[in-house]
């Protein structure tokens, strides 16, 4: 990926769209490489929706996963082959969870349900050294709002019985079982 990125910003230098000035160039790579990683993994969860026959389910996943974690934060992987990695992996295993789970009574739904909820009230929002929070305050509103809000949906397309409502339910769950590891992990209390 490296190399890719640097022939990107050696075309943007050379046609004139950044200086060489180090610190535009920097900027610029970061961006790249958070560009280029976030699309491997949006590839990468789309074609195992495809390859499983779950291709409105891998939607759904990376709506919410994406939209829950720009709020959230949350377990970083320290590169992005890990990241990609760490995201297929935690799908494939969603995917499996979902197939067992399918017809769970409502009562588990609520308790998962009231899980999460309960994680990124209490826990989020998580600060990466890559993406500091400039207003804690806004990201917890906006993470707790969109959480309820989630899972009610959720709830609602269970009852009715909507395969989807699940995918949504479980992608939440996952959200908060990485804001938990990483919580710990910041501290050091785990792994």
């Amino acid at each position: 990926m490296k190399r890719l990125v640097s022939i990107i910003l050696n075309f943007m230098i050379k046609n004139n769209v950044i200086s060489k000035d180090t610190e535009e160039i920097e900027f610029y790579r970061y961006g790249i490489e958070i560009t280029l990683s976030s699309l491997i993994n949006i590839a990468l969860i789309s074609i195992i929706g495809i390859v499983t026959n779950y291709t409105f389910e891998s939607m759904m996943f990376l709506v919410v996963f994406i939209i829950m974690r720009s709020f959230t934060g949350g377990y970083h992987a320290n590169t992005y082959v890990k990241c990609n990695l760490v995201t297929s992996i935690s799908f494939v295993i969603l995917l499996l969870i979902f197939k067992i789970i399918r017809h769970i009574s409502l009562k588990s739904i609520i308790l998962i349900a009231i899980f999460q909820v309960v994680t990124i009230v209490l826990l989020a929002p998580i600060e990466n050294k890559n993406k500091p929070i400039e207003n804690r305050t806004v990201y917890k509103i906006i993470s707790t709002v969109l959480s309820v809000v989630l899972s009610a949906i959720s709830i609602v397309l269970i009852i009715k019985g909507v395969d989807l409502g699940l995918i949504i339910l479980l992608t939440l769950a996952l959200v908060s079982i990485f804001i938990i590891y990483a919580r710990f992990m910041k501290r050091g209390d785990f792994l």
